[in-house]
């Protein structure tokens, strides 16, 4: 159990349930997106609404105060054990993960999840564990797949899906990931998206939820919670691949018709963002061949211009021009893969 934070599914004999915690994720444009949309919201709005934007490490965050400027609710940072109230907007806050208990929020410094902490797919998971029938998923523009799976475990218990349109986003990669893997995700511009929202708050939710194992597990690992890697085996097929984040073993899960990659320690990436991943690796390590590979020939050239005799310093002349080809060749791997 973790602080508090229930992992059962919704007791169908409770008061009937509506739907009043809406979940919202993106990246990459997306605080603008966002602003317009809770700027559309009556300030009597019922629902408590839970943001993630991914936020850089190097700097503090102005999201709330960014929002708060939109919006007449009132916008906040989470804060752990922070009780969940209607009416409210919260925020994730840098360099934690936000959650949802079934009463209160939850602050974890888990591991990452496509390279961010906090990221939007380990808070729609909570939401699907601890708050079922009562849930409403909102993407906005973002970059890259963190959220398309969270997206989906919302839809498999039958939350309805929002999506800004990918035509509209002004990064829609994030969107365009929602709408191929949630069949019945709603594509809207933002006033329609807006708009489709305040429908939807306060609709009867589904009165029993049974929660899938995968996204029970899931949340656990993200939350460290009596995580092994006997759970990674329940989820997906070992893979030769490592972790760039701790170098541990990968675990490939099929995720509908999405597939990603875990490892034992939580870390988690969508296939396109390990590509990513992988992809800046390579390029680091060819930098790091071409600086080497000239230090080298420089250092013979230094050592002929000093060698006693002809012989000596042609051989290590001959040496350095080695190095010198070998640095055109890494020279045209990089300018090849620019473009």
């Amino acid at each position: 159990m973790l602080g508090g934070m229930s992992i059962h599914s919704i007791d169908a004999k409770r008061p009937p349930i509506v739907r009043d915690i809406v979940v919202v994720g993106g990246s990459a444009g997306g605080l603008s997106t966002l602003g317009g949309v809770l700027s559309r919201l009556p300030e009597d709005c019922r629902a408590a609404i839970f943001v993630v934007l991914h936020i850089p490490d190097d700097r503090p965050s102005r999201v709330a105060e960014v929002l708060q400027k939109c919006c007449a609710m009132p916008v906040r940072f989470g804060e752990d054990e922070q009780p969940i109230e209607p009416g409210t907007v919260t925020v994730a806050q840098r360099d934690a993960h936000l959650l949802l208990g079934v009463r209160h929020v939850h602050l974890r410094r888990g591991p990452r999840e496509n390279g961010f902490r906090p990221a939007i797919d380990p808070l729609f998971r909570s939401a699907v564990v601890n708050q079922g029938g009562r849930a409403i998923g909102v993407i906005v523009s973002g970059a890259l797949h963190d959220g398309a799976s969270g997206a989906r475990a919302l839809s498999r218990v039958g939350a309805p899906i929002l999506v800004e349109h990918p035509d509209r986003a002004e990064y829609p990669q994030l969107p365009l990931a929602v709408s191929d893997i949630v069949d019945d995700a709603r594509c809207l511009a933002i006033a329609d998206l807006s708009a489709a929202l305040v429908e939807t708050i306060g609709t009867p939710g589904r009165p029993s939820v049974d929660v899938p194992e995968d996204v029970r597990l899931e949340l656990m690992v993200s939350t460290l919670e009596k995580a092994r890697m006997s759970t990674e085996h329940r989820l997906g097929a070992l893979t030769p691949f490592n972790c760039p984040d701790c170098n541990g073993v990968l675990w490939e899960i099929e995720d509908g018709p999405m597939v990603r990659y875990r490892c034992h320690t939580g870390h988690a990436f969508t296939s396109d963002v390990l590509e990513n991943v992988q992809e800046k690796e390579v390029e680091r390590k060819l930098y790091e061949a071409l600086r080497a590979q000239r230090e080298r020939a420089h250092l013979l050239r230094s050592m002929a211009a000093r060698a006693p005799d002809e012989r000596g310093r042609s051989r290590l002349e001959g040496r350095a021009e080695g190095y010198d080809e070998d640095s055109s060749m890494i020279e045209s791997l990089l300018l090849s893969r620019a473009s």
